[in-house]
């Protein structure tokens, strides 16, 4: 613990600088880190991430990037970039330093060009997948630039012709049974599957489209409608995915570049293997509040990126703020870092986002760079203690959310690790005050309350026993005293009548 709260230290100090050096530039609109309070208020947080450095093609004595597109940190943690400007693969070791840069490949003795190559996924047996939007194709390739593979839009009576069935590859991913999974551009029946041998599987994971009033509206005037008018209508066609990311036991997440209501829209989901999106937290909205200043609500979160860390915390890159989103591996909502400008830890262009061990790498495809975020103190006891929470260890993550809120009293679910805790031991008033103070936790505040209903009458069963005995002991005795004393007004009234 000591180590750690000396590294906060040195990491706290260092944000600080960094705040005093760019709020003294001009054009520059600096904030601390935030969160959003129970009530959708965005409220300032401690720093869980803070920018330690970046890397540009000319820091590493490699010539410029040119719009990069995708960036990906192998499972041998090798770190790989997709330089489509200038149609290479740049392969950077654990320490940020160059590895090779592969400029060439070859299908069939033929060199092949990867202009159109916009994703790159490397699996564990070492093969490179890489998506060739502009050719129309998926390629894998060894480590020496020879393709093995190439996979072209599968001939199966599943596809059509229709623009909902494009096959223009953008993102990849492979998972431990060598399936594929590709995102294709203007395509919105989720990502397509396909086997080792080539053969289309199917869908996997689409988005559905979300009921507002306005297509409630729309489907109303639908049923009135002429078959002229109703062909001029708008139809509702689901949101496709912008990228996606998998976990290593084989949940895929996704995220969605566009949402008329990411407070109710799953701009992030994770998939089950059905493609059921298993996350159970859904208090927060995935994404920044709307901004209500003109007025009407504007939604402008817009994720490009997500990547799933070891543990399972997710990191969401959206594209419209420069902003990482960062959730537990149950999807709740424990911070938000970066942003937008041209400081150390913001972006122009945001595009791509990965992690290698406890960092978080974002690529920046207008400057060419990337940069690395590493978790402060806080940001390491956060994660420690939502591990050890989410896992159904409270009492050993007590310690840890006492810290937490020592540090920052606006935590809201360190409140509710604390309630959890206490409510574990028994200690119901203490587990009541927390679970209240935290403003999110309704299920287990009426657990609590509940229990000390429970505990209430344990407590005072003696008590309400006996009370309730006395009390029919007195009902008893007051009825038949009562029944005696008509008895013997009715005995009255019979002697006077004889007299």
């Amino acid at each position: 613990m000591q180590n750690l709260k000396n590294k906060w230290l040195r990491k706290t100090a260092f944000a600080l600088a960094a705040i005093l050096f760019t709020a003294s530039a001009k054009n520059l609109n600096v904030s601390a880190d935030y969160r959003y309070d129970s009530f959708g208020n965005a409220i300032p947080s401690q720093y869980s991430y803070v920018a330690e450095q970046d890397y540009n093609g000319l820091q590493l004595g490699i010539g410029a990037f040119n719009t990069p597109t995708d960036l990906f940190v192998a499972p041998d943690e090798k770190i790989y970039i997709v330089d489509a400007g200038n149609n290479r693969i740049v392969i950077l070791n654990s320490e940020f330093e160059v590895d090779r840069v592969m400029e060439s490949f070859l299908l069939g003795g033929q060199e092949v060009s990867i202009k159109g190559v916009t994703g790159i996924f490397v699996h564990t047996d070492g093969l490179i997948y890489l998506a060739d939007k502009d050719g129309g194709r998926i390629l894998a390739a060894d480590k020496d630039g020879n393709i093995v593979r190439e996979i072209a839009r599968p001939d199966s009576a599943l596809l059509t012709e229709s623009s909902t069935t494009t096959f223009l590859p953008r993102k990849i991913l492979v998972d431990s049974r060598d399936i594929i999974y590709m995102l294709s551009e203007n395509s919105t029946q989720g990502a397509y599957m396909i086997d080792a041998d080539g053969e289309f599987l199917g869908f996997y994971g689409r988005n559905e489209v979300q009921l507002t009033w306005k297509r409630l509206y729309e489907v109303f005037k639908r049923r009135f409608a002429s078959e002229e008018q109703r062909a001029k209508m708008q139809n509702f066609i689901p949101v496709e995915f912008s990228n996606f990311d998998i976990d290593e036991e084989g949940f895929i997440y996704t995220v969605t570049a566009y949402s008329e209501s990411p407070a109710t829209d799953d701009m992030l989901k994770k998939l089950n293997p059905l493609g059921g999106n298993i996350y159970t937290q859904r208090f927060m909205n995935y994404g920044d509040m709307p901004d209500t200043s003109g007025g009407a609500p504007v939604f402008n979160t817009s994720y490009t990126d997500v990547a799933v860390d070891k543990d399972g915390f997710a990191y969401a890159l959206d594209a419209y703020s420069g902003r990482v989103f960062w959730f537990d591996n149950v999807g709740t909502q424990q911070a938000i870092f970066g942003g937008s400008g041209a400081y150390l830890g913001a972006f122009t262009q945001a595009v791509a986002v990965d992690t290698l061990g406890d960092l978080v790498l974002v690529l920046d495809g207008t400057r060419g760079s990337i940069t690395v975020f590493e978790p402060t103190y806080f940001g390491e006891i956060v994660k420690e203690a939502f591990l050890l929470f989410n896992a159904g260890f409270y009492a050993e993550s007590k310690e840890l959310f006492e810290e937490i809120v020592r540090m920052d009293a606006n935590y809201d679910w360190a409140y509710v690790g604390l309630g959890r805790a206490y409510y574990e031991e028994g200690d119901w008033e203490t587990a009541k005050f927390y679970f209240e103070h935290s403003g999110v936790a309704t299920s287990y505040y009426s657990e609590v309350k509940e229990e000390l209903r429970n505990q209430n009458m344990k407590e005072n069963f003696t008590a309400i026993f006996f009370g309730i005995l006395a009390g029919c002991a007195v009902l008893i005795v007051a009825g038949k005293l009562l029944a005696a004393s008509l008895a013997e007004r009715r005995k009255h009234s019979a002697v006077k009548e004889v007299e």
